[in-house]
């Protein structure tokens, strides 16, 4: 225990340590964010948060391989996979803040480094059924992997539109993670959870209202690649309970999110990677919310919804599941309240 809140310090203090840095670096080379139309934000703002925040993380699972003593043999493996596939993703993301990368060279990338990990071993092999034994993936479990590992990435990135909104749910999703592993006794789930928390920690001292730099897709990327693969790994693995359903649970805000902004396009002719100011942290804000408060708005629900996933993993029992009703209710509520529900209308082409 006194290993791993040492690796969680570590990351912290890295975090906060280097991001002013990465500030001035972003400056430097023109990966700053320009107000225009579709932002949110005022004048211009550095991104590349994500180099601090990778940075961050890999101090502390260095520091976590030298003093384990040959423990958690399993957990290094992890990490260096994990760590090799979100240096690809990490690169990407620097690429796009500096350059701008197309939705085809960004879903490239992306496919690649979910391979990578599904080579080596992380999948999901099983998912839960309320009504008996979990229901094996078999073959599907590679594409359903994969799909889980992209899907995770995009969500984060496209959350990522207010100041701390990203870094906020993405902090709240690693502690709560961390618990679970913990309360489980697996303390190789534990040490990544822990130390991404840190990362994020410490830059969101910097990236919380007012901002003074942005994730940028260095960051967004970043953190969702590795939210993915720790959410597959160790505690969230196992195929005998309802695992895969928490991490639903704790990211279902950026899920949801994904989801409308896909279905939104669908019903509008557009391009699934067309970006626009229809999310829901927009819709908050349209609503006379403000910057500040739709982020803590947002974050609170995330939160409580991520303690309702501890009371279901902790009960591991399949009338648990019958506890996510209540936040489908919550979900519908919200959406009608934000004027989503008419892109789930069938439209009548008579006239």
């Amino acid at each position: 225990m006194i290993l791993l809140l040492g690796t969680f310090l570590l990351a912290f203090s890295v975090s906060i340590a280097l991001t002013p840095y990465v500030r001035k670096l972003a400056f430097k080379f023109g990966a700053v964010a320009c107000e225009n139309c579709r932002t949110i934000h005022k004048g211009i703002m550095p991104r590349l948060g994500g180099i601090a925040v990778f940075a961050a993380f890999l101090a502390g699972i260095v520091l976590m391989m030298i003093f384990s003593d040959g423990k958690f043999a399993a957990l290094r493996r992890e990490a260096i996979v994990f760590s090799l596939g979100a240096s690809l993703i990490l690169l990407l993301g620097i690429f796009d803040d500096i350059k701008g990368a197309s939705w085809r060279q960004k879903l490239a990338v992306q496919l690649i480094s979910a391979l990578l990990v599904i080579i080596f071993g992380y999948r999901i092999t099983a998912v839960v059924n309320p009504f008996g034994e979990p229901f094996s993936l078999g073959l599907f479990s590679y594409p359903f992997t994969l799909l889980w590992i992209v899907g995770i990435t995009n969500a984060i990135n496209l959350i990522d539109g207010l100041d701390g909104l990203a870094a906020g749910i993405s902090f709240g999703a690693a502690c709560i993670m961390l618990f679970i592993s913990l309360w489980f006794g697996n303390l190789g789930s534990a040490f990544p959870a822990a130390i991404l928390a840190g990362a994020i920690g410490g830059f969101l001292i910097y990236n919380f209202n007012p901002a003074k730099i942005f994730l940028g897709d260095s960051g967004s990327l970043l953190i969702g690649f590795l939210l993915a693969c720790f959410s597959i790994n160790g505690t969230f693995r196992d195929a005998s309970g309802v695992a895969i359903y928490i991490p639903m649970v704790v990211l279902g805000i950026p899920i949801l999110d994904t989801f409308l902004a896909m279905l939104r396009r669908f019903r509008k002719g557009e391009h699934f990677f067309q970006p626009d100011k229809e999310h829901i942290h927009h819709r908050l804000l349209q609503l006379g919310i403000s910057h500040k408060n739709a982020v803590l708005l947002l974050n609170a629900i995330s939160y409580s919804w991520g303690a309702v996933a501890i009371v279901i993993y902790i009960v591991n029992d399949r009338y648990s599941m019958l506890l996510i009703l209540p936040l489908l209710g919550i979900a519908i509520f919200g959406l009608r309240k934000l004027g989503f529900t008419k892109y789930f209308m069938f439209q009548n082409s008579s006239r």
